[in-house]
């Protein structure tokens, strides 16, 4: 038996013992504590929410050196997260995500902030500072969040001012790469019934990769963030007015070539003879690469009670700015024969409204219903200029920008009931019309030879054409999601679920077009129906969770990308994806804990896909990032050690391959890797202070965060070497 059948078996085995999973891994602190979510609108136990949720607390957060959502999804089951750059990550889970860059698209996991839905990827995936936890749902969430949360939805919420204390925590952290952090905690009450918080980030780091022959460091960051919030209490409303900035910048990215089965040759030899000398941290990118990011936004969130019914009002304004200028190649022209660059801008910014209604019924019941708004405004431009040699066609070398403007405009109605049946089993059915609009216009223009007939990669070469003097397209979609749930309380310590999810994710317009039709020609809307069973439980009297899931998804139009030459390659395909996925943690003693998850996916295309460049041969091949198994697994020891406490936790993730590219081609394999985490933490017990220790990639692993492919080769950049520092904590009052 193979090991991955050996493992499914086990799953399900598993499940049909006790049932099937859907939280738990760090969302047990000390003493398997279970936090709470507020995932389905309302404060409930993580265990006792029929849904596949995993949650992070602010102290799992602090244990793991968890910065960002990359770490959450290095724990968290069949979630896969990659990036082009800081302004375009790829975030997957279950095999579903997107690697769009259109205005006129959006991702397919949702990421909101305090409830607050983000439309674009590179404004959710900001540094974490001062967060309360965050919660990660897998699968459709289509109902309760609707807008564009076809393979599930991360929650961040950051910690609200307290009305109770005033106090101030400040982390310094120093580590190698010069990797500095800082970051500062204000909170105090404003009078009777007012409080205000302020928290403040700086971190940066020198690159771990060097530009060849400069010298010039090529991944160095750095990041600085203010949030500010006032809440405060007036008769039965309750207030709250937030505000925060965020600014990134980093020195470029270092791609390196790494050639493949199918590579010419001649290109082998070139490239070996070329990199002679060098590691895979030595790079040809030219060193005045760069990457930046400001994202910005405010919210005024107001809450009361309207008879026996809660109300909630959620407004919010959003802004994000992100530019890059990036070397496709990191290779030298000549003697290399192809030079790519890539240059970029983009402005956008949104606004939402939500109005909530919800009441708790005296049998139990409990009803959600609401109003959701969303409106975007999108200005991107993108400009590629290649440079190409012998053997390669003069066509093939040019300067083109492709513009586009885009307006993105949302409602929807939602409501959702959960009705007890009897005194163990619930019946859960919800649903949400939304309403979709795009309007873009597009202009795609040849910068070296305006008017000719050969228009530069990626607009040309023919039968692309350039369209200077722009093109318009408006589409509209209206359409239905839904849940239906049963859970049952089997036992104390068991609960039981299955459900049926309807998906949805908005049509698009595809960037890069090589026509004016093809960029006014919107790709079909995604539609997907979740089938889930699942197991939440508790054992060996509350020290232990173990949870289970195991599901079938059918998509149809999934939206799929791919670069073919220099070409971008836009269509539908329909796929199919099943897996299953555990989750376990065990206080073996008083001081020490032990855990881990696991995923099982199975997830491929079942059609091939017609596109602008033709038929495209993807059925039967896996879904890009999707891993066929992951897996994570930590220890976690407190123990009293010189009149303090000693707190060290162990991280091992493993991810199994997988392809960046929807063909499978060989040389966007990224194949099988380990990591090991490490933290360890003393302070005091008589003072509010605590140093500790921590390493990231101890082992040193190498493997690619993200791969581009043209000419049979994988132009790749590997993720960060073995990195550790130390931080000393401190918090005044409280």
């Amino acid at each position: 038996m193979n090991r991955s059948k050996a493992l499914l078996r086990l799953s399900v085995g598993a499940m049909a013992l006790t049932g099937a999973l859907a939280t738990a891994g760090t969302a047990i602190a000390q003493s398997a504590e279970i936090i709470t979510v507020t995932s389905q609108r309302r404060e409930q136990s993580v265990q006792d929410v029929p849904v596949a949720v995993t949650a992070f607390s602010a102290a799992d957060l602090r244990d793991s050196s968890i910065d960002g959502v990359e770490g959450i999804a290095e724990r968290t089951p069949g979630f896969t997260m990659t990036r082009f750059n800081i302004g375009e990550p790829q975030l997957y889970i279950r095999g579903i995500g997107s690697t769009s860059d259109s205005a006129a698209g959006d991702p397919s996991v949702a990421v909101s902030i305090d409830e607050v839905y983000i439309g674009r990827a590179g404004g959710g995936a900001l540094s974490f500072f001062d967060i309360e936890r965050v919660e990660v749902l897998r699968g459709p969430q289509g109902t309760l969040y609707g807008r564009n949360a076809a393979g599930g939805a991360v929650n961040i919420i950051t910690a609200r001012p307290d009305m109770t204390q005033s106090f101030g925590e400040f982390t310094f952290g120093y580590g190698d790469y010069n990797d500095q952090h800082v970051s500062a905690v204000l909170n105090g009450p404003l009078g009777e019934n007012a409080a205000g918080r302020l928290a403040l980030l700086y971190q940066s780091n020198d690159g771990y990769s060097t530009s060849v022959p400069s010298g010039a460091d090529l991944g160095g960051s750095s990041t600085w963030g203010l949030r500010g919030a006032i809440a405060w209490d007036a008769g039965n409303w309750s207030f709250l007015a937030q505000a925060d900035y965020a600014s990134d910048e980093t020195d470029g990215q270092a791609r390196v070539p790494v050639v493949g089965p199918n590579t010419n040759p001649a290109f082998i030899g070139l490239i070996g003879a070329i990199r002679t000398g060098l590691d895979e941290r030595q790079s040809f990118s030219d060193p005045a690469t760069f990457q930046e990011r400001d994202s910005w936004g405010a919210l005024f969130r107001a809450d009361t009670t309207i008879g026996e019914m809660d109300f909630t009002s959620l407004t919010s304004y959003r802004g994000l700015e992100f530019s890059w200028f990036d070397d496709l190649g990191g290779l030298p022209t000549p003697p290399y024969i192809l030079r790519v660059e890539d240059i970029n801008q983009d402005e956008a910014w949104q606004f939402t409204q939500e109005f909530r209604l919800s009441r708790t019924l005296d049998n139990g019941a409990f009803w959600v219903a609401g109003l959701y708004l969303f409106h975007e405004e999108v200005d991107r431009n993108e400009q590629f200029i290649v440079d190409a040699r012998a053997p390669l066609p003069p066509i093939a070398s040019g300067d083109v920008t492709f513009f586009q403007e885009a307006t993105n405009q949302s409602a929807a109605l939602f409501a959702q009931l959960t009705l007890p049946l009897a005194d163990t089993l619930n019946l859960t059915v919800g649903g949400r019309l939304t309403y979709d609009s795009k309007e873009i216009f597009a202009r795609g223009v040849d910068n070296a030879t305006p008017g000719g007939p050969f228009p530069g990669i990626p607009l040309g070469p023919p039968p692309g054409v350039a369209y200077p003097a722009g093109a318009s397209g408006s589409e509209t979609w209206t359409e239905p999601t839904w849940r239906l749930a049963l859970d049952w309380q089997a036992s104390d310590n068991v609960m039981l679920y299955a459900s049926y999810d309807r998906g949805y994710k908005s049509g698009l317009y595809p960037s890069q077009a090589q026509s004016a039709a093809q960029a006014t020609t919107a790709l079909e809307p995604e539609i997907l129906d979740n089938f889930e069973v699942g197991m939440k439980s508790t054992f060996a009297n509350g020290r232990g969770i173990f949870n289970l899931a195991a599901f079938y998804t059918d998509y149809q139009s999934l939206q799929v990308y791919e670069l073919l030459g220099l070409a971008l390659s836009t269509s539908n395909a329909d796929a199919e994806i099943r897996g299953a996925e555990a989750e376990l943690v065990f206080q073996l003693t008083e001081n020490f804990e032990i855990g881990g998850s696991y995923a099982y996916l199975d997830a491929q295309y079942t059609t091939d896909a017609v596109s602008n460049l033709g038929v495209l041969p993807y059925n039967g091949n896996q879904l890009t990032r999707s891993p066929e198994q992951q897996y994570n697994i930590y220890a976690a020891l407190e123990m009293p050690i010189a009149s303090g406490t000693a707190r060290a936790r162990v991280d091992y993730n493993w991810t199994g391959d997988y392809y960046f590219d929807p063909s499978n081609a060989p040389e966007t394999l990224v194949e099988s890797y380990g990591t090991i985490d490490a933290r360890l933490s003393w302070g005091p017990d008589d003072a509010n202070w605590d140093i500790s220790l921590w390493g990231r990639n101890l082992t040193d692993e190498l493997y690619p965060s993200h791969i581009i492919k043209n000419l049979d080769i994988g132009f790749t950049v590997f993720a960060p070497p073995r990195t550790f520092g130390a931080q000393f904590r401190m918090r005044l009052g409280g």
